[in-house]
């Protein structure tokens, strides 16, 4: 029986661009419809271009009926700067990728990637305490992999970005908070890495460049994507051509949705 959408439904989001591949609609319906919530809520994809997002955020706040987001690629940086309150974890990642509206019409953001990403890893047996690992990124996502990466406990942290720039900012946010911790920008022809992160969006498109070089997947033992759509990216299949041990972004995304749902108040 479908569940019956009325005027006192909740709507949730994912707000994305492009939001087409997204599967987090279909999986947060799901477990709605297991918990008996799915018509006291309902999730719904909303496609917002980066040059419309000040305004379409704006209007957010004049929906009554709005309980909250998963905010995904480009948005979650901007998004950071727009809400009335940010948690400790987003706070130190300047990033967010789930807003909740509380009931005085204040919104919420915070961030449950890396801890999302961090369980994901976990649960397919990996471990990160002791790692040597490359990440590939310095935005929303890869920040905040980065800091739980030095949370759990990685052994070295070596950041890469198309912006040297912005990795270079990434480092020194981290450095800061973990000062202990052994982390750079540079990547030595002869060094290993235990896991190799992709936190960039290269993979959506079939024609994307491999974020990490091939010559370098020879140099890691796992390689691991954040991206969910396609879930066989060029990137994990030229490191299963090579014999490597693969990690899709799926186990990250099914890690984060009941936080992300928590977040939001459908409990």
């Amino acid at each position: 029986m479908h569940a019956l959408i009325t005027g006192n439904t909740k709507i949730l989001g994912v707000i994305a661009d492009p939001v087409s591949q997204a599967r987090t609609p279909a999986m947060a319906n799901a477990l709605l419809q297991e918990r008996g919530l799915l018509g006291s809520f309902v999730m719904l994809p909303m496609h917002v271009p980066a040059e419309g997002y000040l305004s379409f955020f704006a209007g957010l706040r004049t929906l009554n009926n709005f309980g909250g987001a998963v905010v995904s690629m480009p948005h979650k940086i901007v998004t950071a700067r727009l809400v009335d309150e940010l948690t400790p974890e987003a706070r130190l990642v300047g990033a967010v990728n789930a807003v909740r509206r509380n009931s005085d019409g204040r919104l919420i953001g915070t961030m449950l990637d890396g801890e999302g990403f961090i369980s994901g890893l976990v649960s397919a047996g990996h471990c990160v305490t002791g790692a040597h690992i490359l990440l590939v990124g310095a935005g929303g996502a890869a920040s905040a992999i980065a800091f739980a990466l030095a949370k759990h406990g990685c052994a070295s942290l070596c950041i890469q970005n198309r912006t040297p720039e912005t990795a270079s900012a990434l480092l020194a946010r981290v450095s800061h908070a973990y000062p202990q911790m052994e982390i750079s920008t540079e990547v030595y022809s002869n060094w290993h890495y235990d896991i190799a992160i992709n936190a960039t969006s290269l993979g959506m498109k079939s024609d994307d460049e491999l974020p990490i070089a091939k010559r370098l997947i020879r140099h890691c033992d796992l390689v691991a994507e954040c991206v969910i759509a396609p879930e066989m990216t060029n990137l994990l299949q030229e490191a299963a051509n090579q014999g490597k041990a693969i990690h899709t972004g799926v186990p990250m995304l099914a890690a984060q949705m009941n936080l992300m749902l928590a977040f939001m108040g459908a409990e």
